[in-house]
């Protein structure tokens, strides 16, 4: 009887090892729960997608078409974070090196460094003592800018971060002649000076772009004494080859100070440049990078000529502020910071219109990414019996989005040339996808709109007989939104 019963009462445990552990919801499975009508599973759904990564993208691109008001509206923002995070580690993963010097002269270490990671990495002369003197170090592979901080450690020297870059100075030739302002340099183009001294910084640097809190006595922080509400300067050096253009936004999500009290984010006007939808929920802060030259920049003038006086120097692209709300008001440091940095990066001869069958789409503007637009607005016959089409094609003008950072103040002046691949280009493809190519007419030309924000190129193409285009297409840079996350023990406070 006693052995009987303990078989009946280990039944039941059978059973459930037999069952094992319940099966996890698909993302499909998921997205439907989206539209339930108890809240808690609505956000228990929302919560899982977001851990689903890119395995949800699929099925939140399908909820976007759901006869259920609610699926589309939670789903729309949610996949707009899921796809901008996996689009964002593929264009900020740091490129890996090893450092391998025993009793290298130190100038010789930072210019092998620089010419292997591409940073603008520089000693001051002024500032070192003896940049011949002999360094050793050696590492197994590491990010990049974890490999400067490695150098830097072994030879005894820190960073100088400046608040201003010196500008080349502008000389008016005449009073007919007025020259360009100075440019200010990318963020990726600002020299790393490295100077002696052994203050080691907090920074995240895993990624392509590296984030660091700048040093108590940094003149761009700002307090406001006795109430914890700081502004507090962030270094934010992108390297080479990412195509990043300014910071759009800060999000803080985690802020303990050195006495284990919890505060945040504080509340700033996001950046009027920043492209797409950013996150909609947690402390949100921005302002974008401080670009813009010092206050008064094109309101002096020569007064024998005329000319505008430019300035001598500009803030410097890399730093940013962002408002914190500290809660202990007299902390010295914070013991733990996090967030996320968003940053517009630009893609270059992306595909942004496609236009099928130009013959038959007249007068019907096609829209793309990136405010691009293509218009065919007319198709007549050629002299030659070929074709010829009046075609528009619409973009945002570079020169006022430069404006807007501050690169290029007052919009006065057209930026530099652009490299190849980096302008926007009208492709013809007949049906079995040859490219077509139409000679150059002497009508072409480009104007911009009343507002001044967009750029209207007009052409006038001529294709040979049988040899109408297919469909046309428009290449040119694309400007998306990625994501940095941070986490910082032990930052200085101002």
């Amino acid at each position: 009887m006693k052995q009987a019963l303990a078989t009946l009462a280990l039944l039941p445990v059978a059973l459930v090892t037999l069952a094992g552990p319940p099966t996890a919801p698909t993302p499909a499975e998921l997205v439907a729960q989206l539209g339930s009508d108890d809240f808690r599973t609505r956000e228990a759904a929302h919560a899982a997608l977001q851990k689903c990564g890119p395995e949800a993208i699929p099925a939140l691109r399908a909820a976007l078409e759901s006869a259920d008001p609610e699926i589309r509206l939670r789903a729309a923002p949610l996949l707009t974070r899921v796809q901008r995070a996996a689009d964002s580690a593929p264009r900020t993963v740091a490129k890996k090196i090893a450092l391998d010097y025993t009793n290298v002269p130190l100038a010789q270490a930072v210019t092998d460094l620089r010419a292997r990671t591409g940073l603008n990495v520089t000693l001051d002369p002024a500032r070192v003592a003896d940049p011949l003197r002999k360094i050793t170090c050696v590492t197994g592979e590491l990010p990049v800018w974890e490999a400067v901080e490695a150098l830097a450690a072994a030879a005894g020297l820190c960073e100088d971060f400046r608040a201003e870059l010196e500008l080349p100075k502008v000389t008016n030739t005449g009073r007919r002649i007025i020259a360009s302002p100075p440019s200010v340099p990318a963020a990726d183009a600002v020299p790393v000076v490295l100077v002696d001294g052994k203050e080691r910084l907090p920074a995240a640097r895993g990624s392509a772009v590296r984030i660091t809190p700048l040093p108590r006595g940094f003149p761009g922080h700002r307090v406001h004494l006795g109430t914890g509400d700081v502004a507090l300067a962030f270094d934010v050096a992108p390297a080479p080859g990412v195509g990043w253009q300014d910071v759009v936004e800060v999000k803080i999500t985690k802020l303990i100070d050195e006495h284990g009290r919890i505060g945040g984010g504080g509340a700033m006007r996001p950046y009027e440049t920043a492209p797409g939808e950013l996150e909609d929920f947690g402390v949100v802060v921005g302002g974008g990078p401080v670009v813009a030259f010092r206050p008064g920049f094109g309101m002096r003038f020569d007064p024998r000529t005329g000319a505008p006086l430019y300035p001598d120097a500009a803030a410097n692209p890399r730093v940013i502020t962002v408002p914190v709300k500290v809660a202990t008001p007299t902390a010295r440091a914070l013991k733990r910071l996090e967030g996320k940095i968003f940053g517009e990066v630009t893609l270059a001869n992306q595909t942004l219109v496609t236009l099928i069958d130009p013959a038959k789409r007249t007068n019907t503007p096609v829209a793309g990414a990136g405010q691009t637009r293509l218009t065919v607005q007319s198709v007549t016959a050629a002299r030659d019996g070929g074709t010829q089409y009046q075609v528009r094609l619409e973009y945002p003008s570079p020169w006022v989005q430069s404006a807007r950072r501050g690169l290029n103040p007052g919009g006065l002046f057209p930026e530099a040339p652009r490299p190849p691949g980096q302008g926007h280009t009208l492709l013809a493809y007949d049906a079995a996808g040859k490219q077509l190519f139409a000679p150059q007419h002497p009508q072409n030309f480009t104007d911009t709109s009343e507002d001044g924000a967009t750029l209207l190129n007009h052409l006038t193409l001529v294709y040979r007989k049988g040899a109408e285009p297919a469909k046309f297409v428009v290449t040119g840079p694309r400007a998306v939104v990625v994501e940095v996350p941070f986490a910082l023990d032990n930052v200085q406070l101002p």
